[in-house]
This record gives C-alpha cells, sequence and structure tokens, in this order.
C-alpha cells in the first residue's frame, strides 16, 4: 500500500478519535432547548429523557448538554419498584457538533412481557432503609435485581430514598459515588447492588 495513503488513513482515524463538538443542545426541565458552546473538556452531547412515577404521577423530563464521555452513562437505565413505582432514563451519547437535536424522539414502549425472572421490590422515599419487601415478578428487559440508597433532588430539595426492584442490565454501569442528572431529578447513589434476577417457579406441565 502507497505510503501516504496509509498516513493519510492514520490522519483519518486520528481525527476522527479526537473529535469533539464545539457545541452541543442545552436545555434543563421546564426550560427550552437551545444551541450552547462547550467547554475544553466536554468531548461528547448527551440527551438524556426520563419517565417516572414517583410521587404517583407520571412525569416526563429531557437533559441536554455538553458532557465528558468518562464521566456519563449510556443506554436504558430502567428501574422497576413496584407498586406502581418505575424510573425509565435512556441516556445517548454522540460527538458531533450539535448532535443531540433538539428534537427528542419518543422512546419505543417498555415491554411488559413477564421474563421469568423475580426481585425483593420496594420504595421507600425519605428514608434510607427499606422495611419490607414484596415479590415483583420482572417485564421485558429487566432482568436484574437491583438495591439502591441515595437521594434525588430537585429545586434545591433533597430527599433520601432506599428502593428495590427489577432493573436492565445497562444499569450496572451505576457505581456509588455517582451522581446522575436526567431529565428530572438529580440522582446521588450512596450504594448500589445488582445481581441477576431469580427465576419463577413453575409447575411441571404448565
Amino acid at each position: 500500500m502507497d505510503v501516504r495513503l496509509v498516513l493519510c488513513l492514520l490522519w483519518a482515524l486520528l481525527a476522527t478519535a479526537n473529535a469533539r463538538p464545539s457545541s452541543c443542545y442545552q436545555s434543563f426541565p421546564g426550560k427550552s432547548s437551545e444551541a450552547g458552546s462547550c467547554a475544553s473538556g466536554a468531548d461528547s452531547c448527551i440527551a438524556v429523557q426520563e419517565v417516572n412515577s414517583l410521587g404517583g404521577v407520571v412525569n416526563t423530563g429531557v437533559f441536554q448538554s455538553c458532557t465528558s464521555s468518562l464521566h456519563s452513562l449510556e443506554g436504558d437505565l430502567d428501574f422497576e419498584f413496584g407498586g406502581g413505582a418505575y424510573v425509565r432514563v435512556h441516556s445517548k451519547l454522540c460527538r458531533e457538533t450539535n448532535c443531540n437535536t433538539g428534537e427528542i424522539k419518543e422512546r419505543p414502549k417498555i415491554s411488559t412481557v413477564p421474563n421469568g425472572g423475580q426481585c425483593p421490590s420496594c420504595f421507600a422515599p425519605g428514608s434510607h432503609r427499606c422495611l419490607h419487601n414484596v415479590t415483583l415478578h420482572c417485564q421485558g428487559a429487566a432482568n436484574q435485581c437491583v438495591d439502591v440508597v441515595g437521594s434525588l433532588s430537585e429545586n434545591n430539595i433533597e430527599i433520601p430514598f432506599a428502593a428495590r426492584g427489577c432493573a436492565t442490565k445497562d444499569v450496572a454501569q451505576i457505581k456509588a459515588g455517582h451522581t446522575l442528572v436526567s431529565g428530572i431529578f438529580i440522582y446521588q447513589i450512596k450504594n448500589i447492588q445488582l445481581s441477576p434476577a431469580s427465576r419463577t417457579e413453575t409447575v411441571d406441565g404448565f
């Protein structure tokens, strides 16, 4: 292969690897989306969509910003805590200018088909302890058991919580000490454990 061609290919690969957006769409819950310049430490744009039922009502929100890929999570970070309480977060990173488009597409419907797994479940806002557990039958891609303790904040109001339930495998990216900025709340994770959901016992012939 021609040496000049090899050098051109190497240069192109390096340029792609070092590509970073000059600006990204930026928005917070309750504010409209608009493009804004990124600081030198940001190498990606992020768009986070959240739907949750905490507080007994369905809440939706979008967070967009410049970010560092080393400190941001990507994927479907979904939690089902039972009793109708859930947190569903879809996070996506990209590296082109304004690629976290202001047009946020609706997320595909979450599967409600039982997957054969089950986990202890609870949701205890205002506490760092779950006092009661109820068995939750997991659905769709949520095939992991999660036990999480932390706090959530909105408008400078911070509420501790403890929760257990079913979760998707992308939740394994979350570590103790992480701060998660989503479309609605800021979650401070104090402790989190994830393990495969136990299989539901079945009766032969059914």
